[in-house]
């Protein structure tokens, strides 16, 4: 099926699912079976394997074709060489989108593995009907079906929201629960291995259009289709959402590991590559650890009126930390106060406080209700910077009910062009969580957590805003 010709929604939202390959022994089968049970899904769903009637309480059919609903999604978890002849089945069935989660394609360096690869896209090419994802994937999810289809064994507490995931890595799916974990729902995940069918440009095409994504994050080896890959990005930038991508490659060694992964042959011009990602308006990073940290921020951030930054906090430490941070960043200029501003302030603070930004409160002010929101009205009302950086020790929700929350809350109500922003000096620390288990909240929005990633992620937040 060539690839103007894609329809998704079967994959997205099956009506029924067959998973092939599936027994009530451990294994991705199983897992993406219990996924799909356990994750609310209202539709028909069945098992395939001939050695068994039922797989818990799934019926298990011998072949795809005895499953007696129509089946708009078949997970094919078998040997590499029973692809094809299920792939018929699934024909003569009229399935909507095969993924094929077996592995043992091209990505074995093989003449074997490759002739089964060719063997895979010259159907899928031929073929009217049946979509094929993979092979080599990890599985597919949608929270607001809710459909989890995924081989992961430990799916946390799921939370439905705007962040939609592309990744040639099954292991990236993982990425779902540290942006639970900060109060981030998740829309739509799919992994696509190989890519022999439907490759990840295709669908960011999709989630460009999706009503349900607002932010698009990816993990990509290589752009197999350029044109199409360019038309996919122009997609997401005329709705304004933005692509956060994970791009490795960097090395020749690492290229010679991608081909084994996924089979995708890297481009030997990394940085050419970067540079085209960039142009095309394409979030580019370099870690896990900053993909998630810039989609919490695209998650905090409403879009600011300028990239002028104040930071308030009761340290005088952090302040300095995240001035050096904020003054190297591309996008982002630490407002600097004017006398008549800073005046005003020092007829507040205590007189060992500072004035000037970034704007040490000092401890004692925490006690001071009274100075605290006489403090943040003076900010408020000197039009001299667009985002207010709150700074925290721990990443802890701020009670609305707290002196600070009250000075903050006032804040947006009376200056709603403000953008404020929570950031924790610390990340990753477990005493940081509620009590309840609850992700760190202000105003309904997640805490950034950490200096150099907390900016780092504001930063192409503000020039991503910028430039669209």
């Amino acid at each position: 099926m060539t690839s103007n010709e894609l329809n998704f929604r079967p994959l997205f939202e099956p009506r029924g699912v067959a998973v092939v390959g599936a027994s009530p022994k451990p294994s991705l089968a199983k897992n993406i079976l219990n996924n799909i049970v356990s994750s609310g899904y209202d539709g028909n769903v069945a098992a395939v394997n001939s050695n068994y009637s039922k797989v818990d309480d799934v019926n298990c059919y011998k072949c795809i074709l005895d499953v007696p609903f129509h089946v708009d999604l078949a997970v094919l978890c078998v040997r590499a060489e029973s692809i094809l002849p299920i792939l018929e089945e699934c024909k003569r069935k009229a399935v909507g989108v095969a993924q094929i989660i077996s592995s043992g394609f091209s990505e074995l360096d093989s003449l074997e593995g490759h002739a089964r690869q060719q063997q895979i896209l010259r159907w899928a090419n031929e073929s009217a009907t049946t979509i094929v994802v993979g092979p080599n994937t990890f599985g597919v999810m949608n929270l607001h079906r809710p459909i989890i289809a995924v081989g992961e064994n430990r799916i946390p507490r799921t939370i439905a929201g705007g962040v939609s995931g592309v990744f040639q890595s099954g292991q990236m799916v993982a990425m779902i629960h540290p942006l639970i974990g900060r109060g981030v729902g998740i829309s739509k995940v799919v992994t696509t291995g190989n890519e022999i069918n439907v490759t990840s440009a295709e669908i960011i095409h999709f989630l460009a259009a999706d009503p349900q994504t607002e932010v698009i994050v990816s993990y990509s080896e290589g752009i197999k289709n350029v044109e199409l890959f360019a038309a996919a990005c122009a997609r997401a930038r005329e709705q304004r959402k933005p692509i956060i991508m994970l791009r490795v490659g960097a090395h020749p060694e690492v290229r010679m590991g991608i081909s084994r992964h996924t089979a995708t042959q890297a481009s030997n011009c990394y940085e050419w590559d970067i540079r085209f990602l960039k142009e095309l308006g394409v979030i580019t990073v370099d870690s896990t650890e900053d993909l998630i940290e810039t989609v919490v921020a695209f998650n905090a951030i409403r879009r600011p009126r300028g990239n002028r930054i104040a930071f308030v906090s009761f340290s005088g430490g952090m302040g300095n930390i995240m001035a050096d941070l904020i003054l190297s960043a591309r996008g982002m200029k630490l407002a600097r106060f004017s006398e008549p501003l800073r005046k005003r302030l020092r007829d507040i603070l205590p007189r060992f406080a500072n004035s000037f930004n970034p704007l040490d409160l000092s401890a004692q002010s925490a006690f001071d209700t009274e100075g605290l929101n006489s403090c943040m009205r003076v900010l408020g009302e000197s039009g001299e910077f667009d985002i207010l950086l709150w700074g925290k020790d721990l990443p802890m929700t701020i009670d609305d009910g707290s002196p600070v929350g009250l000075a903050l809350k006032e804040l947006t109500i009376q200056h709603p062009e403000i953008v404020i922003i929570p950031v924790s000096q610390m990340n990753g620390v477990s005493g940081g969580h509620q009590l309840d288990g609850s992700p760190p909240m202000f105003a309904g929005r997640p805490l950034l957590q950490g200096t150099a990633i907390s900016i780092r992620a504001m930063d192409k937040v503000i020039e991503w805003h910028a430039s669209t």
